[in-house]
């Protein structure tokens, strides 16, 4: 604090600073007024307004944050080939992890598919803002920010008084679109890039005109090869092709990007859209705005917390979009590295899985990452007991004997939570409800992306189906370790599955698992994914619940 002289030698020092400054700071301020005054005389000559007037933007989609969402949603889908995301399971189960969070698992069937839904599908409408809500540079009726706009004038330059965008400048020798990647098609135009919602286009205007136009289409999403999505083409016009008008003006980078595909099913939600989402888009701290075909409503709606952290603006519908919008920076497409996972080493900014997590944490407000798991938050209770969320799936890799499940639990030391797939509960309190415990429990599928939303140090048990062990790691082992959570893996044996009851010692589905994967995906999943249910052997399973039990305390 100091002594009472030196504080009162201080706030002499002070008053006498505000005596002397007070005057030069009153001469300072004339002088700048005079400046402003005087140069405000040579800017009202006949070409000195801007050339732009505000235009309405209708089209605009915002995340709406309070709709009930399901727990669980389960969707099996089968494809010709493995699949590159998760289980062929059913709709969505929501939940989120610990070190730097994700979340994952799978929707739509292409014709060939073999569907099986568990759970409730949630599609609601979505909300869509009238074009008095929004002007040029201003906020809608939420209070959230619009892009700065501005109306095509005479000579197509703008004058709008916005800072120029200056973080994407075009390599000479750089191809516009990237179609290298085995699981998506990128292409990052830099300078005047110009969207047409109506012919889903997007027109690149290049410096240099002399150069030939070049066309591409590319399905926008980080699953290239589905064929239901739709497809966004990309034109570069050359000098005998008329660039078209822009009818609105934009001073901010955009992304344009498809919603369905797979969606529908929590992993593929996460895995295909949300994490290639924040890799793309996370860059831009929130500064982009978000251009959507293959619109899903009930997509942004649920994850409308995530949306919210990473765009400030709002959301365009380019399938509905009647507008000629005009950018600086234009990405299509979301670049992808793996399933549900992030490669640092192929991204600029560095970033990983636990980045998502934290990122996914921060987003629905969640503790902070220095926060204890919560029975070592709280292990100064005697009572206190680690808390394990057991996922309950619908209709295909059930848990046959779930009371001797939770009894098991029970009598290792757990405080069971169980998560129904039928019930339906807010995405806020579920992320909650999931990170409120410490260890999370499931057969192999979708519900055990809810790992996203543990915290770190957490724990995710991980029930592996019989004949489906090639595949475990990667989708939700590897996953888990990337986002700093702890996994353990009990793979059950045939006395465990019900496919043993079904087939016998004899049959191949018993005694080669292999030769039934060389089948196909679509093999795979008839059987392994979709016929078997779990009988689980508590007195077999005790070895792994006490590795869980040692990585909480």
């Amino acid at each position: 604090m100091g002594s009472p002289k030196t504080a009162k030698s201080a706030m002499k020092q002070g008053i006498w600073r505000r005596r002397i400054g007070a005057p030069f700071a009153a001469v300072l301020l004339a002088a700048l007024l005079a400046v402003v005054l005087f140069s405000g005389q040579f800017a009202k000559g006949p070409n000195a307004s801007s050339q732009f007037a505000p235009v309405q933007v209708d089209n605009t989609l915002r995340p709406a944050r309070d709709e009930p969402l399901s727990t669980d949603q389960d969707l099996e889908t089968t494809s010709s080939s493995e699949p590159e995301g998760e289980d062929t399971e059913g709709k969505n189960e929501n939940g989120q992890s610990p070190n730097k969070e994700a979340a994952i698992e799978e929707q739509k069937p292409s014709q060939a598919a073999a569907i099986d839904q568990d759970g409730n599908t949630l599609n609601p409408e979505l909300k869509q803002a009238s074009g008095d809500e929004r002007s040029a540079g201003g906020s809608d009726s939420s209070g959230k920010e619009s892009p700065p706009q501005s109306k095509e004038g005479e000579g197509g330059t703008a004058e709008s008084g916005a800072a120029l965008y200056t973080k994407c400048t075009a390599p000479s020798h750089a191809k516009i679109c990237d179609l290298s990647s085995p699981r998506f098609d990128i292409c990052e135009l830099c300078g005047d890039a110009r969207t047409i919602g109506q012919s889903s286009t997007v027109v690149y205007v290049p410096q240099n005109r002399a150069s030939n136009g070049e066309e591409w289409s590319i399905r926008a999403q980080s699953r290239k090869h589905l064929p239901w999505i739709k497809k966004v083409t990309i034109k570069s016009v050359n000098s005998t092709e008329p660039e078209p008008r822009c009818t609105s003006k934009h001073h901010i980078p955009a992304i344009v990007f498809a919603l369905g595909g797979l969606t529908a099913n929590v992993w593929h939600d996460f895995s295909d859209v949300l994490v290639p989402l924040f890799l793309t888009a996370r860059q831009f701290d929130g500064d982009v705005q978000l251009i959507i075909t293959n619109n899903q409503p009930w997509f942004i709606k649920k994850y409308s917390a995530i949306f919210s952290r990473l765009t400030r603006h709002d959301i365009i519908d380019f399938d509905a979009d009647d507008q000629v919008r005009c950018y600086p920076h234009v990405i299509v497409g979301l670049r992808s590295h793996r399933d549900l996972g992030i490669d640092p080493s192929s991204s600029p900014q560095n970033y990983t899985m636990v980045d998502f997590r934290l990122f996914v944490r921060e987003a629905y407000g969640l503790p902070a990452a220095e926060v204890d798991i919560p029975y070592k938050a709280d292990k100064d209770d005697p009572d206190k007991k680690p808390r394990i969320m057991l996922i309950d799936r619908g209709k295909t890799r059930r848990f046959i004997n779930m009371a001797h499940v939770v009894q098991g639990l029970d009598w290792f030391g757990f405080e069971v939570v169980k998560a129904d797939p039928k019930i339906d509960s807010n995405l806020d309190e579920f992320v909650r409800l999931v990170d409120s415990c410490d260890a999370i429990m499931g057969v192999h599928g979708a519900g055990l992306t809810n790992m996203v939303f543990l915290r770190s140090g957490g724990v995710v048990v991980h029930i592996v189906p019989y004949g489906i062990e090639f595949m475990a790691d990667g989708f939700y082992g590897a996953p888990a370790r990337d986002m700093g959570l702890r996994h353990v893996q009990y793979s059950i044996s045939p006395e465990e599955s019900t496919l043993l009851d079904k087939y016998g010692w004899n049959h191949t589905v018993i005694n080669d698992p292999e030769t039934i994967r060389k089948g196909g995906w679509e093999k795979v999943a008839e059987f392994y994914m979709s016929k078997q249910d779990i009988v689980l052997n508590m007195t077999r399973f005790g070895p792994s619940l006490l590795n869980a039990i040692e990585f909480i305390m």
